[in-house]
């Protein structure tokens, strides 16, 4: 440890003490042209020394700048994290029937209503004269088309709710309002400091880009902010359930940037769903056929063979068959995340051993079916005790890191111990909510399987 220049003042005179006693140290040349001097400098390299030796070892963060932080990083072929940009579907509309053509170009910024935080159109769209009827939402009584657009800034200040990008910065000719209708989602802060540096430590654990753990190296470094953990599945191991030839490898990720999609299709006679294709798909917002509302069903591709993949055949199943020519335009939420890893880390299989096929995917969820009864200090009321311990459950049991087992002990000790105001927590029913044997007994998982918190299935009774 550093030693301060005080430290070293006493320190010297104690040693020139013990040399000669009779040496006055206390005052004159000795300590003006020695012990003051020396002390100075011996502290200032006392001081760079400590932070050498912290520079070579696993608390370098404690010592390192920033940017030679950003410079061991660059050793491991990685980067800070720069944070993403949000994005959503924004809507361009008019109130009355188009005579001509209206274009809306690439670039084009949109804004909330004080201009501070804006958004720019991704990729064009017109709405064709000739066929305005497919553009025609009567929900909205208006002619529209909705595009995708991206944050012009990065960070979770732009994931701005529903309705609130109401503003066209750039000029924009036959095009009346405009208005964002889901949440913007997708809005990472820059990387931490200390995220750089756990990264760091971690780093070689796996740097043979081919193996297991150089691949979910790889993946962490890439994506810092998105994705939070990763396990590869081999073909020897159990969760391994699809027929393939050669070398394989199923590679988990925990971590959603959940992207926004349009989709329009034209159906053809007797269809009666919709093969949705970005994947996998998150969540369906609207179904319109011809311009008008209609309900839908959402049907996940499951399976263990593609289920959750950038492989899955996930469909919007109609209430009707088509005819054909309809035209059905599906808006959509998918998980961008696997994308981006095959785009960015699996784009060359010359990196990666034997040529293998590398199939990335999310992991299937597990909802965790806790009761019991909660027995709550008489200072606390019964609904911030319920409060509290549902904020511990859902941290809990909403999964960062792929885990083995969690034991119902536990779990129950733990309320006691750390959530405010329980005094005692009887357990009646700890399980999956699949695959379970018994009422109360660990949950296990499997080497693909997270949990996630699901508050309807989960009854805590509260008493004082």
């Amino acid at each position: 440890m550093a030693r301060s220049e005080e430290e070293i003042q006493a320190q010297l005179i104690l040693s020139i003490e013990a040399s000669d006693k009779t040496l006055d140290t206390s005052q004159g040349p000795i300590q003006d042209l020695m012990v003051i001097p020396q002390a100075g400098q011996l502290a200032k390299a006392s001081s760079e020394a400590e932070s050498l030796r912290t520079l070579f070892t696993l608390q370098f963060s404690d010592a390192a700048t920033d940017e030679e932080v950003q410079n061991a990083l660059a050793n491991y072929g990685s980067s800070p994290g720069t944070g993403t940009r949000s994005r959503h579907i924004q809507y361009f509309m008019r109130f009355t029937r188009p005579s001509e053509d209206i274009t809306i170009s690439s670039g084009t910024l949109v804004s909330n209503s004080d201009g501070s935080l804006s958004y720019s159109v991704v990729n064009s769209g017109t709405i064709k004269a000739t066929s305005a009827d497919a553009f025609y939402n009567s929900a909205r009584g208006a002619f529209e088309i909705g595009l995708l657009v991206e944050a012009t800034g990065t960070g979770t200040a732009y994931e701005l709710p529903k309705g609130r990008v109401n503003t066209v910065l750039t000029p924009l000719i036959g095009i009346d309002t405009t208005e964002n209708r889901a949440k913007s989602t997708g809005g990472l802060d820059k990387e931490s400091k200390t995220s750089q540096s756990n990264r760091l430590k971690n780093s070689l654990k796996g740097i043979n880009l081919g193996a297991p753990g150089g691949i979910k190296n790889q993946i962490l470094n890439a994506f810092p902010e998105e994705v939070f953990d990763v396990a590869v599945v081999q073909p020897f191991e159990k969760e391994f359930q699809r027929l393939v030839e050669g070398p394989a490898l199923d590679v988990y990720m925990i971590g959603t940037h959940a992207e926004p999609a349009s989709q329009t299709t034209t159906g053809i006679t007797g269809q009666t769903a919709v093969t949705l294709l970005s994947v996998p798909v998150l969540s369906v917002s609207s179904v319109l056929i011809n311009g008008v509302s209609s309900t839908f069903t959402l049907v996940p591709d499951m399976t263990m063979e593609t289920g959750l993949s950038l492989r899955s055949t996930d469909v919007v199943v109609l209430p009707i068959a088509l005819l054909a020519g309809d035209i059905v335009t599906v808006e959509y939420l998918y998980n961008r995340v696997l994308s981006d890893v095959n785009t960015q880390v699996f784009n060359s299989g010359e990196e990666f051993l034997f040529n293998t096929d590398m199939q990335v995917r999310s992991p299937f969820v597990i909802n965790p079916v806790i009761k019991g009864t909660i027995q709550a200090f008489a200072s606390y009321s019964s609904t911030e005790v319920e409060q509290n311990v549902a904020a511990f459950l859902t941290t809990e049991f909403t999964f960062t890191t792929f885990t083995e087992i969690v034991f119902p002990e536990v779990i129950r000790q733990r309320i006691v111990s750390e959530v405010s105001g329980v005094q005692s927590f009887r357990i009646t029913e700890f399980h999956r909510n699949t695959g379970s044997l018994s009422l109360i007994e660990p949950m296990s998982f499997a080497r693909n399987e997270v949990s996630v918190y699901n508050p309807n299935i989960v009854e805590i009774k509260v008493s004082k």
